[in-house]
C-alpha cells in the first residue's frame, strides 16, 4: 500500500508522530506545508513571499507562503484572485508532489493530503485532534518547541485557521469533517509511543485488506 496521510491540529503531535511512523515503516516522510513558523510568515506580502522562495518550485512556494488566507494576510486580494485556472494549477502541482511521494511508500503530514487523496482506496487517512485546552498543554510535549501557554494559545488559533483555510480553498472540504478520515486519535490524552503504535497497527490492518475499511473509529473521550 502506498502509505498514510496524517492531518494534525496544532499541539496534537503531528510533527513528532508522523516522522516516527515513517521511520518504523521505512517510508519516505513528506512534511507539512503549514507549520507554526509558516503560519506566522503568511503576514508577508505576495511579492515578498515570491521573492523569498524564488529558488523553490512553483508548488512549494505556494505551499510555504501562499496558503489561501486571502481574507487574513497582506496581499490577500492578489491571492484571492488566484482562482480558476491558477488555483487548479496550484492544486494539480500539489497533488503531483504527493502522488510521486506515494509511489515508493510515504507518510504525508498535512498538505491537505486526506482531502486530496480521499478517493484513493489504498491510502490510510489519519486525523490527530484534541480539545484546544489539551492541545495547548501538549504543545511542548509533542514537539512544538518551548512555548509559553500564551504563545501556544496564539499559535493554535493562527495555525488551525491557516490549515483549515488551505484545505477549504484547495479542496472545498472541512478539515475537521470526520468522513475524511479512517481513524482519529485524541493524542493529548495518549502517550507518544501509544499514538505511533496505534497508527502502525491500523496501517498494517488496512494494508492487509484496504477494502474492509468502514466507519471512522475515534480514540479518545468520545470513544465507546
Amino acid at each position: 500500500m502506498p502509505g498514510i496521510t496524517i492531518s494534525s491540529g496544532y499541539g496534537a503531535g503531528g510533527g513528532v508522530v508522523a516522522p516516527r511512523v515513517a521511520e518504523r515503516l521505512g517510508f519516505r516522510m513528506l512534511d507539512r506545508a503549514i507549520s507554526a513558523r509558516v503560519a506566522a510568515d503568511l503576514d508577508v506580502s505576495l511579492q515578498e513571499a515570491q521573492e523569498g522562495e524564488r529558488k523553490l518550485s512553483f508548488a512549494d512556494r505556494f505551499f510555504r507562503n501562499l496558503a489561501p488566507l486571502a481574507d487574513t494576510i497582506s496581499g490577500g486580494a492578489a491571492i484571492a484572485a488566484a482562482d480558476g485556472a491558477a488555483a487548479e494549477e496550484f492544486r494539480n502541482e500539489a497533488d503531483n508532489i504527493m502522488r510521486e511521494a506515494l509511489a515508493d511508500g510515504a507518510v504525508i503530514l498535512g498538505r491537505g493530503g486526506a482531502a486530496a487523496l480521499q478517493d484513493r482506496t489504498d491510502v490510510l487517512r489519519i486525523r490527530l485532534y484534541g480539545s484546544p485546552e489539551e492541545r495547548i498543554k501538549a504543545a511542548e510535549k509533542f514537539g512544538e518547541g518551548k512555548v509559553t501557554p500564551e504563545q501556544a494559545e496564539q499559535n493554535l488559533e493562527k495555525v488551525d485557521t491557516a490549515r483549515a483555510k488551505y484545505v477549504q480553498h484547495l479542496y472545498c472540504r472541512d478539515i475537521d469533517d470526520p468522513t475524511l478520515y479512517h481513524l482519529q486519535l485524541n493524542t493529548p490524552l495518549l502517550e507518544l509511543d501509544q499514538c505511533v503504535s496505534m497508527i502502525i497497527d491500523a496501517y498494517r490492518a488496512f494494508a492487509a485488506d484496504p477494502g474492509a475499511a468502514g466507519d471512522t473509529p475515534t480514540y479518545g473521550p468520545d470513544a465507546d
